[in-house]
């Protein structure tokens, strides 16, 4: 697909992989973004940037920014399902608003707004969402992260064979990130290794959109590692008590 003169939607465009999308797309001609975030003041301020405000957790929300981005873009190219937190922590009680909370924006919102663009739209588009390395490998300390992005693959998984002929769906899975993603998980939360700048990911996300992928891994070495452990399966579950030895200071 050609970025010319598209117009895409972006949510959690206020910060990190959002944010550096926004600015990687401007830089193909006529490209216009209606870029979503809960605190708008965040949003990069540019002649062919919308800001809106938005909490995509809640359903009415994304009815509403579906009609309004059709008023302000004039159409839906491009939707980038990006928005999304993590909790890092050890689970401290069965809390269901809490688990309701986080899966409500991971992924109620990305699978509701998939399925009524894939439903309602009759022109062709692209729908990319942020899946996380994690929804291959769940890491101590982000048990219900990991399970939600593991529920967006899965779903998407299957789903792709229901959309109608012209609509694609692209799949990103990053590994740890540096931004500010990680300082809205808890308090003083380690970095997993290996981790990518935001920018990075984003070149890579406008690569998989010129190319057509269905999937874009922005570390190769994540993807390495995933093909060594189907030889080495020890690999995988050592990296995974590594990270558990992190969590223990939460446990005290």
């Amino acid at each position: 697909m050609e970025l010319k003169n598209k117009r895409i939607v972006i949510t959690g465009a206020g910060s990190g992989i959002g944010k550096e999308t926004v600015l990687q797309v401007l830089k193909h001609e006529g490209v216009k973004v209606l870029a979503c975030d809960l605190n708008e003041k965040n949003i990069l301020v540019h002649p062919n940037v919308i800001p809106y405000k938005c909490d995509v957790s809640k359903k009415e929300n994304l009815d509403k920014l579906l009609k309004d981005a059709d008023k302000k873009l004039g159409g839906i190219d491009i939707f980038y399902a990006n928005a999304g937190f993590a909790y890092y922590e050890v689970v401290p009680s069965a809390d269901w608003d809490r688990i309701d909370r986080i899966f409500s924006t991971n992924v109620f919102s990305p699978l509701y707004c998939l399925i009524a663009l894939n439903l309602t739209r009759k022109s062709p588009f692209l729908f990319i969402v942020t899946a996380s390395a994690m929804s291959h490998l769940a890491l101590p300390g982000y048990a219900q992260y990991s399970s939600t992005k593991a529920a967006v693959r899965s779903f998407i998984d299957a789903y792709r064979y229901e959309l109608k002929p012209g609509n694609q769906v692209m799949v990103v899975y990053p590994i740890a990130t540096r931004t500010k993603f990680f300082d809205a998980a808890g308090k003083k939360v380690p970095v997993p290794f290996p981790s990518q700048s935001p920018e990075t990911v984003a070149k890579k996300v406008v690569r998989g959109i010129e190319s057509g992928a269905k999937e874009v891994y922005p570390s190769l070495l994540f993807r390495f590692i995933q093909v060594l452990d189907r030889f080495l399966f020890f690999i995988l579950p050592v990296y995974q008590k590594i990270e558990a030895k992190k969590l223990e200071s939460l446990k005290k």
